[in-house]
């Protein structure tokens, strides 16, 4: 009888400890959100673990009820309601939609990152391209946001750019290529507006001339609004980074494959970290109302979104339900595209598209602008 009282009090120690190594592992996936990057580069890795330490902490929460230690559930439940904030971030319970704004315009607005409308798809590109064509018809938004947008000034060759133009209600556009093949092939980002554009701009990216973001100032009425259109950096995995994932390995491949992703991982946060920190500052200065999408390759448990969510408001947590997965791949439960606005507008309704032509899934959000009077000519 001893014995067994022994041997129930050791495993209940051993279980108290694996509680209390889920608790660290949580909060440090939450402190990831505030550490910069650049000064603990790998700690950033932690946020993306966020979602496996939330159901970690829920199972002990069912253990500790199913035990009937009661005092014992606080372990894991205090530190899930202290972050309470972090949780709705990257989930969001919606029993009713939002209320309509009265006397109110309404915007719709699509943050889509079409890799390149499928152009290295040999056999399907046209097929993709049209399809997304028939998609974006379908939407009819007021305002179009790309990333991985592909242009291509060779006649007949794969035209995008003037189709668009043709058929959405989006005619006057703003485009930024970060670089061009053969000077015909275009590849880079575009706002594509229903709303006569006033003045364009960009915010410079020092790290890296592939990702960077563009503005443009639109006129709604008497009000002018200004849209950022950014994609930030990538991971950038390389072939043997996506087969690591998928195949089995022996230990070593393992150690070494692993080593090289997080090396990739605390690459892309850190240049993260100074492109965000750029659109912080033109964001900041900025007497606009503002709308923010883009492609921020980086998930709601991250430096990257809490520095713009003391900025703006995230669409997602105000209309949105789910978990809202926004990245098509090996890691699909990412939302990692965004629509943030000033406190000007208020999201209305939130849907992420599920067709699946890209690697990403398009993003449409329906926002209510009851226009800004210190604007107003």
């Amino acid at each position: 009888m001893k014995e067994k009282a022994q041997r129930l009090r050791r495993r209940t120690v051993l279980f108290l400890f694996l509680n209390g190594l889920s608790v660290l592992g949580f909060l440090l996936s939450v402190l990831s959100t505030v550490i910069p990057p650049k000064t603990y580069g790998y700690f950033s890795v932690f946020g993306l673990a966020f979602p496996i330490f939330l159901l970690i902490l829920l199972f002990w929460i069912v253990w500790w009820i199913f035990r009937k230690r009661w005092r014992w559930v606080l372990i894991p439940l205090v530190p899930l309601l202290c972050c309470m904030s972090f949780i709705t971030d990257f989930l969001q319970i919606r029993f009713f939609a939002p209320e309509r704004v009265e006397n109110s315009r309404m915007l719709k607005v699509v943050t889509y990152n079409v890799r390149n409308f499928g152009l290295y798809d040999w056999k399907n590109n046209k097929e993709i391209r049209n399809r997304i064509f028939h998609l974006l018809d379908e939407v009819n938004a007021d305002i179009v946001c790309f990333q991985e947008f592909f242009h291509s000034d060779k006649k007949g060759y794969f035209p995008t750019r003037d189709t668009l133009i043709e058929f959405l209600p989006s005619k006057y556009v703003h485009e930024r290529y970060t670089h061009a093949m053969n000077g015909q092939n275009y590849f880079g980002v575009a706002i594509f507006s229903k709303f006569r554009i006033l003045n364009k701009g960009f915010v410079p990216f020092e790290n890296d001339p592939n990702n960077f973001c563009i503005y443009a100032d639109l006129l709604l009425d008497k009000d002018t609004v200004r849209v950022y259109d950014a994609h930030l950096q990538s991971i950038r995995f390389q072939q043997e980074d996506y087969a690591f994932v998928d195949q089995n390995r022996n230990q070593e491949e393992l150690q070494r494959g692993g080593r090289r992703i997080v090396r990739r991982l605390k690459s892309a946060f850190q240049k993260r970290q100074s492109q965000v920190q750029r659109i912080e500052e033109s964001i900041a200065s900025c007497t606009l109302p503002v709308i923010l999408c883009g492609d921020f390759n980086d998930t709601p448990i991250s430096y990257t979104y809490h520095t713009f969510d003391h900025l703006l408001e995230d669409s997602f947590v105000e209309a949105g339900s789910g978990i809202g997965n926004t990245y098509i791949g090996v890691f699909p439960s990412f939302r990692i595209d965004y629509v943030f606005h000033s406190k000007d507008f208020k999201a209305i309704d939130y849907v992420t598209l599920p067709e699946e032509l890209s690697d990403h899934h398009a993003v449409q959000v329906e926002l209510a602008f009851q226009g800004r009077s210190a604007h107003k000519q």
